[in-house]
């Protein structure tokens, strides 16, 4: 595999381009195409009721359709563009080394599993985070922000049908696990490792702009843990196909989860952010690193890199 995956331009003037490409991409331009053709389809009003969407169901679609647009655009298209025309690469780079799928799945989907329940402590904690008396507005900022967040969560899934459901599960699994993951582990951790000169180090960096990115901080520290499974799964594979299965799993598994509870055929609330028992937690740490080990050693067998960096733990 090349080592300048991303750009021949020195690693830190190639970060600072791509974060600058991304904030422009994700916070203003696929908005603004987002927004406009919600707006366009919807009504004026769509964006004033964005603010209140759990007392107007009737923008579920529109909702969707604006975050669908917002993280194509921004997170797909713009990135692709970048990289063919200002970077001269190819996206076809990072998906250069091929595995056994028929392994890789259900390992991959028992990890999501284990790292979601070995990780549910820490998503208890920090959605219960009490911020001092002098950190007051930035406590009532964060709890704002999180529950427009969850309500926005709340109305693009409440009362899911089979069709809005598919909907549903393109634009919260498929479109955001192939961009966040493509523009993130892909482009970023790659340049990451280049500038720091220290692959674990760069993972763990990129997981914290990853978390960072989503401007929750409720979920922070979970998500970056999340982060950093998934550049642990980029580098020991060396192909974006395997971190992209299992952001599109995760998410869609919850998408799923959900869909069922409220159909009744389970009775797990998916959208619960309580801790699960300790002894489930216990098993699912043992079985997450037993896991680790075996996508290292997996990957390693077949002779797979990230850029050319020797891989070492």
């Amino acid at each position: 595999m090349p080592s300048n995956l991303v750009s021949d331009r020195p690693p830190l003037i190639s970060l600072l381009r791509i974060l600058s490409m991304v904030l422009i991409g994700f916070v203003l331009v696929g908005p603004f195409f987002g927004v406009g053709v919600a707006s366009l389809l919807y009504g004026a009003d769509f964006l004033t009721h964005m603010s209140d969407p759990l007392g107007h169901p009737e923008i579920k679609y529109a909702i969707l359709l604006s975050q669908g647009i917002a993280s194509t655009v921004g997170l797909i298209l713009l990135p692709v563009f970048y990289l063919y025309q200002s970077e001269r690469k190819k996206i076809s780079s990072f998906f250069y080394n091929e595995p056994s799928w028929l392994v890789v799945i259900p390992a991959v989907a028992a990890g999501v599993i284990g790292v979601a329940v070995a990780i549910s402590p820490v998503v208890e904690w920090n959605m219960n985070i009490e911020f001092p008396e002098s950190m007051a507005a930035f406590g009532n900022w964060v709890r704002s922000t999180e529950n427009l967040a969850a309500n926005i969560i709340k109305a693009i899934t409440a009362n899911l049908t089979p069709s809005s459901f598919a909907v549903t599960l393109l634009v919260v699994a498929v479109i955001a696990a192939f961009g966040e993951e493509f523009v993130f582990r892909g482009l970023i951790q790659n340049e990451m490792t280049r500038a720091v000169r220290n692959p674990h180090l760069a993972i763990w960096l990129t997981a914290i702009f990853f978390s960072a990115f989503h401007l929750q901080f409720l979920g922070f520290f979970p998500r970056v843990l999340l982060g950093a499974f998934l550049g642990y799964l980029y580098y020991w594979s060396g192909n974006l196909w395997v971190p992209i299965l299992a952001h599109f799993l995760n998410n869609g598994i919850q998408v799923i989860g959900l869909y069922l509870y409220q159909q009744g055929i389970i009775s797990t609330d998916i959208e619960s952010t309580e801790s699960a028992p300790w002894k489930m937690v216990a098993i699912a740490i043992v079985l997450t690193g037993v896991l680790f080990v075996f996508y290292k050693n997996y990957f390693l067998s077949r002779s797979t890199s990230i850029r050319g960096f020797t891989q070492e733990l």
